[in-house]
């Protein structure tokens, strides 16, 4: 099934964006780690193929082994100076092999890939989204339910854009079903229909990897608990200011400053519950 995206992104307007050249060096050394029954230049050649339809290159098989390799690395060089039918092509090549029979890697790969070199795009749902600079989008993860994943690519596909009010809504459904979920997967008790700002402060209360304990702990708490004040102004911003209800919207660079806020929320929760 080809990887879905929206059109402007697909049949990009003026110029295409490039991938980086550590994003392209990451996932030409991902591609020669694929292995299956098949004969190994064909696992190559099946990249080749789909990065020569991205490139428009003439796909012709080569001689040899380490020709194909060779090849395949100048072809996905082409291939990245559109990043979004680049990912598309590694995709589809992958999910093409793994039909085969072959051990291929699996799309939250692709997606670190792209967040440890600061490409922004992810793919959620076999859909390519496009994110934003700034602060870091909270990572996707296999313990994030599906809910809490299609908020958040919607949220990083609006922001942004002239939309953002309405990614507002859609970060804060992030953040209110993570905060809620982590609560139920850690025991911890919440009365029925918890506000986001109820969970935040439940998690900081009662579980250890929220704790401030390290250096300069006094002035970092008092941080943590602007985070619980901010996080019930976002649900106020989500009521009176957003397309979830008849609203007058915010202006797009401060609907992207409350969503960048939310997010900073959810990455220091990702990040204390890998210390935890």
């Amino acid at each position: 099934m080809p990887l879905q995206m929206e059109s402007e992104l697909k049949f990009p307007m003026g110029s295409t964006t490039s991938l980086s050249e550590q994003s392209v060096n990451d996932f030409v050394s991902l591609i020669k780690r694929v292995s299956g029954a098949m004969d190994r230049q064909r696992i190559i050649e099946v990249f080749k193929q789909h990065f020569c339809k991205v490139s428009g290159d003439y796909y012709a098989r080569s001689s040899s082994l380490s020709w194909a390799e060779s090849d395949m690395c100048s072809q996905a060089q082409n291939a990245a100076k559109d990043a979004p039918n680049f990912i598309a092509a590694v995709y589809e090549a992958l999910e093409e092999l793994e039909h085969s029979g072959a051990t291929v890697p699996t799309v939250q790969h692709i997606n670190q890939i792209l967040q440890n070199n600061q490409d922004h795009y992810q793919i959620i749902d076999d859909q390519l989204i496009q994110t934003v600079g700034g602060v870091t989008a909270p990572e996707i993860s296999e313990s994030i339910s599906n809910s809490v994943m299609r908020a958040l690519g919607d949220a990083k596909t609006l922001i942004g854009t002239m939309d953002s009010s309405s990614a507002i809504d859609r970060a804060h459904t992030a953040l209110h079903g993570y905060l809620v979920q982590l609560c139920a997967d850690n025991q911890i008790d919440l009365p029925n229909d918890p506000t986001a700002s109820k969970a935040f402060k439940q998690l900081r209360q009662f579980h250890p990897a929220l704790q401030a304990t390290g250096h300069r702990a006094e002035e970092v708490t008092r941080v943590l608990n602007s985070f619980a004040a901010s996080i019930d102004a976002f649900s106020t911003l989500r009521n009176k200011a957003s397309l979830a209800h008849v609203n007058d919207l915010l202006d797009v660079p401060e609907a992207t400053a409350i969503v960048n806020a939310m997010y900073t929320v959810f990455r220091y929760i990702q990040d204390c519950m890998r210390r935890g």
